[in-house]
């Protein structure tokens, strides 16, 4: 069972709602909380982790957005933009937020944004994947260069910060992977982030970034439209301890 808690949220505020699987006791409990078509969906994924992962996403972004918007979670209506990036249904809701998931093997996090656009990105930073071959074939000249000089124990770490950064901005300016990975850099020092370099004319450098983890596994980007002069909040939060009722909480319709 759920609660039902209300949040608001100011124009220059960004928060971020994480969850671990490891952290949900259950949830077989949760099914209640998702239309037909996403229950279709889940069903349609061959492995319980996969499902499991699915449906704690999708119960995390409508409780998320239902706290914002003050109705039932199964009463949050989506809709997409020009380039298949989910948004809030005009036609249903007058409160404007912005809103960006991510999930990867166990963990799952929700940006919200009340004016900019937003984007994020996890992954599992122990996952087995080709770090050299991927980056001289999709990143910037300069981050393949600083990937290959590092030790090899170095390397999973700055290639996870790289790949969450630019997943992250290309998820908020809603092109997704389909973007051309090598317009923009990122200059890190070892893992942590230095600086953003757009290295094409159709690359806004309007954007600020924000490194993150989640548990012993996973680290994270979040990116935050921020025009110039402008300033951005990001505030991480627990869902499970916002969220999940006590045998006496509130249920979540």
């Amino acid at each position: 069972m759920l609660l039902r808690p209300k949040h608001q949220i100011e124009a220059d505020q960004v928060h971020v709602w994480q969850v671990l699987a490891d952290n949900v006791p259950y949830t077989d409990g949760l099914r209640a909380h998702l239309v037909e078509t996403e229950l279709a969906r889940m069903n349609c994924l061959h492995h319980a982790k996969d499902r499991e992962l699915f449906l704690l996403s999708r119960v995390l972004m409508r409780s998320v957005l239902a706290s914002y918007l003050d109705c039932p979670g199964c009463d949050v209506c989506f809709a997409c933009d020009n380039h298949g990036k989910p948004t809030l249904h005009a036609d249903r809701h007058r409160e404007r937020l912005r809103f960006n998931l991510t999930h990867s093997r166990g963990a799952a996090a929700l940006a919200v944004s009340r004016e900019r656009e937003v984007g994020i990105d996890v992954e599992d930073r122990r996952r087995k994947v080709e770090h050299m071959a991927l980056a001289e074939r999709f990143f910037a000249a300069t981050e393949a260069i600083h990937l290959r000089q590092l030790a090899e124990e170095e390397r999973a770490d700055a290639f996870f910060a790289i790949w969450t950064l630019k997943e992250a901005f290309v998820k908020g300016i809603g092109r997704g992977l389909a973007f051309p990975l090598e317009a923009f850099a990122f200059d890190l020092e070892r893992d942590l982030l230095k600086a953003f370099r757009p290295l094409a004319d159709f690359v806004s450098p309007e954007w600020h970034f924000q490194q993150f983890t989640l548990g012993d596994r996973h680290r994270g980007a979040v990116a935050v439209q921020q025009p110039k002069g402008s300033t951005v909040t990001i505030e991480f939060r627990d869902w499970a301890s916002a969220f999940l009722a006590s045998s006496r909480g509130e249920g979540f319709a």
